[in-house]
């Protein structure tokens, strides 16, 4: 029974032919796993560890490129001996990242196809600055950036989306309620100009909402977003995860509690000609393109 277990799991190698299958099939040249999450985080939950899946590497930095011809591991210096360890015998390369954070994966691409080509990545993995960075500068060589998912379909037994309780701190020993931050959230948004603000990044999520969770290792935070305007404040989470007296607790102070995946129809439902106030940095991509196009970022 256990040599039958075994012969299920794909190799490093393995998982990198099948992805090059739908890359070829999808006629796309390169694609792009990130270190992130749709929140954007460093420090992911098991469903979002891609690059461990794909290639071994458990560092809390990196970026994979794939390619027909090569497969590399962009990371830092904090985890070149780390990588060149855990990347043996993967069909994973190390380059070595010569400025901490910097995607310098871009020109490498830029340099290496022709006008026309097509680069891939999860977009719900890739921060609005990232994508509109790869958008602007691939744009020089009409290499065209597309939104897949190479992943999913290949990985066996993947770990669910965390489902732990999550719970409220009393405001005696925050010393702020919910409602005071949220009023101080609104006055930034009128001297902002804007009307609506999305704050997906978990910590930022972990203060606005006085809320703790288990979603993470090491990380007391719950996967979550918010909308927030001036009559209405949404939290988007696994509503299992809250029991009754935190739900009533949450709306006594103005938040209304919503499905995590309704996220994106509240986006698409922004009125249009309205405006937004986001951080290019810890939103993803893909969810700021289903923002209508006459919302003002």
């Amino acid at each position: 029974m256990q040599d039958n277990i075994k012969k299920l799991d794909m190799t490093y190698p393995e998982k990198l032919s099948e992805i090059r299958k739908q890359m070829q099939a999808d006629n796309v040249q390169a694609y792009i796993i990130p270190s992130a999450d749709p929140h954007i985080s460093e420090y992911l939950p098991n469903h979002y560890k891609c690059i461990p899946f794909a290639s071994g590497f458990t560092g809390s930095a990196g970026t994979l490129v794939i390619t027909a011809d090569f497969a590399g591991l962009w990371t830092d210096f904090r985890y070149f001996e780390q990588a060149a360890e855990q990347l043996e015998n993967s069909g994973f390369e190390l380059v070595k990242q010569k400025v901490q954070h910097a995607p310098e994966y871009i020109q490498w691409l830029i340099e290496k196809f022709d006008n026309g080509a097509v680069v891939a990545s999860n977009e719900k993995l890739l921060s609005l600055l990232l994508g509109d960075l790869l958008t602007q500068q691939f744009s020089a060589k009409n290499i065209d950036l597309v939104s897949k998912d190479y992943l999913s379909s290949i990985w066996e037994n993947r770990p669910e989306l965390p489902k732990q309780n999550a719970f409220l701190i009393a405001e005696k020993h925050i010393g702020q309620s919910v409602s005071s931050k949220l009023a101080e959230v609104r006055s930034a948004l009128a001297k902002h100009s804007a009307v609506y603000h999305l704050i997906s990044s978990l910590d930022d999520m972990a203060w606005l909402f006085n809320i703790r969770g288990n979603d993470v290792s090491y990380n007391p935070v719950v996967l979550s977003f918010a909308l927030i305007n001036q009559d209405h404040a949404k939290i988007f989470i696994n509503p299992d995860k809250l029991n009754a007296d935190d739900k009533a607790q949450l709306l006594k102070e103005g938040v209304e509690v919503f499905d995590y995946e309704e996220i994106e129809e509240a986006l698409e439902r922004i009125p249009e000609n309205s405006s937004i106030l986001i951080d290019p940095k810890r939103n993803c991509f893909a969810y700021a393109k289903l923002i209508p196009k006459t919302v003002r970022l």
